[in-house]
C-alpha cells in the first residue's frame, strides 16, 4: 500500500535507487554506531519521488532506527538540533496524526521503526520553519494518552518524559486512537466491503487496529455506544494530560492540534471513485461517521481551550480524502499519495504546520 506508479523510463532509475538504498540499510545495521547522536533538524523532503542519494539517506536512517531497537539505544524520542533562531526547545507529542506523513523513500525519519516517524510530518516542518535551537519529536503511530505516561506499545519510553523545565514549546494531537477512529473505518468502511465468510480473515487482519474496540458490533454501534462512552472519558483525561505538561513544563506555550477533515459532505463522496468504499455504508452510518469526527474536534478544541492552550483544527472542507489526490490532505488508502490509509498526505502535514506557526505568530 505504500508504492508509487512509475513509467517504463523510470525502471532503471528505480533500480539504482534500490540498489543504493539496500547497500546503505545493510551497512547501517553493520555500523548504527556512525550514527550522529544529535543530527540537524532533516530537510524538506522531495515533493514527489525521490533521488538515489535522499533513498539512501533514508535507507541510512531506517537501518539506524532497527539497529537502535535491537540494542535499545534508538527506541525513545527524535533528538535533533537546530538554527536557534526560535525557541530553545520544541517537544512534540502526539499520536500517528503528529509522526506520519508519505511513506517513501527519502522521507523516512528517526526514531523506533513502529512509530513511524516521516520528515514531512507536521512536527518536523514546524521546527524547521520556527528555527528551533532543539527538537524533541516523541510523537508515535499509534499512541493513545496512556502513552504519555507509560510505555507505548511501539517499546517507545512515555512521551512525557521529553518533556523537562528547559522546553518552551509543546504540540500535541491526541485522542483519536483513544475513542476508536480506527474501529469506525473498520466497521464503516472496510468490513461492509466483504462478503461474510472473508470476515473473519478481515477481523484477523484488522484487529490491532481497533483495539480496545469490537468492530464487528457493526457500524452504528462503534460510533453510537462505543466511541461515544471513550469521548466521554477522555474529555476528563485530557485534563490530566495538560496538567502534567504545565507540571513537567512549566514555562511551555501548548498548541493542540486536532484532526484534518477525512469524511467529506454526501454529494463529494458520492461523485468521488476513490471513496467508494465508503458506499458500502449507509447513508444514515456515513453522517454518524462525520459526527463522530465532528465530535473529537470539539473535545479537543474545549478540553485545551480550558487548559489555556493555543489550538488550531485544520478541518478546512474540500481536501479529503474523497478530493482529487493533488488536493487532498487525508487518503483513504494511500496509494495516490504514498501515505499511510485514511492518514494525512505530505500537503495536510504542510497545511497543518502552516497553520501551527501562523497560531504561534497570534494570526
Amino acid at each position: 500500500m505504500h508504492l508509487s506508479r512509475l513509467g517504463l523510463a523510470a525502471r532503471g532509475a528505480v533500480t539504482g535507487t534500490a540498489c543504493a538504498a539496500a547497500t546503505v540499510l545493510l551497512s547501517s545495521l553493520a555500523s548504527a554506531g556512525a550514527a550522529q547522536a544529535s543530527p540537524g533538524i532533516p530537510v524538506a523532503p522531495p515533493a514527489t519521488g525521490s533521488t538515489v542519494e535522499q533513498a539512501g539517506g533514508s535507507a541510512q536512517t531506517l537501518g539506524q532506527n532497527i539497529a537502535g531497537q535491537v540494542d535499545g539505544s534508538g527506541i525513545g524520542p527524535s533528538v535533533y538540533t537546530g538554527a536557534g533562531t526560535g525557541p530553545a526547545k520544541y517537544v512534540a507529542l502526539g499520536d500517528s496524526y503528529a509522526a506520519v506523513g508519505r511513506v517513501m523513500p527519502g522521507s523516512w525519519g528517526g526514531g523506533p521503526v513502529a512509530c513511524v516517524r516521516t520528515d514531512d510530518a507536521y512536527p518536523t516542518v514546524v521546527a524547521r520553519e520556527l528555527g528551533v535551537a532543539a527538537f524533541v519529536n516523541a510523537s508515535c503511530a499509534g499512541a493513545v494518552t496512556d502513552d504519555f505516561w507509560a510505555p507505548g506499545r511501539t517499546g517507545a519510553p512515555p512521551q512525557f518524559e521529553a518533556l523537562d523545565a528547559d522546553t518552551d514549546l509543546v504540540s500535541l494531537t491526541m485522542g483519536g486512537n483513544d475513542v476508536g477512529f480506527a474501529a469506525v473505518i473498520v466497521a464503516c468502511a472496510l468490513r461492509p466491503n466483504f462478503a461474510p465468510g472473508f470476515l473473519p480473515a478481515v477481523d484477523a487482519v484488522s484487529g490491532g487496529l481497533a483495539r480496545g474496540f469490537d468492530a464487528t458490533t457493526g457500524c452504528s454501534d462503534v460510533i453510537d455506544r462505543q466511541a461515544a462512552e471513550a469521548l466521554e472519558t477522555l474529555d476528563s483525561r485530557m485534563d490530566s494530560v495538560y496538567g502534567e505538561i504545565a507540571r513537567r513544563s512549566p514555562d511551555a506555550r501548548v498548541v493542540t492540534v486536532g484532526y484534518l477533515s477525512a469524511i467529506p459532505d454526501e454529494q463529494t463522496v458520492r461523485n468521488s471513485p476513490d471513496c467508494a468504499p465508503l458506499m458500502a455504508a449507509t447513508e444514515a452510518e456515513r453522517d454518524k461517521m462525520r459526527g463522530f469526527q465532528g465530535a473529537i474536534n470539539r473535545l479537543v478544541r474545549d478540553s485545551a481551550e480550558r487548559n489555556g492552550a493555543t489550538v488550531v483544527i485544520p478541518d478546512e472542507p474540500g481536501h479529503s480524502m474523497c478530493s482529487p489526490a493533488e488536493t487532498r490532505w487525508v487518503d483513504l488508502t494511500g496509494l495516490p499519495t504514498a501515505s499511510v490509509p485514511v492518514h494525512p498526505t505530505s500537503a495536510g502535514h504542510a497545511h497543518v504546520a502552516e497553520r501551527v506557526v501562523a497560531a504561534l505568530a497570534g494570526a
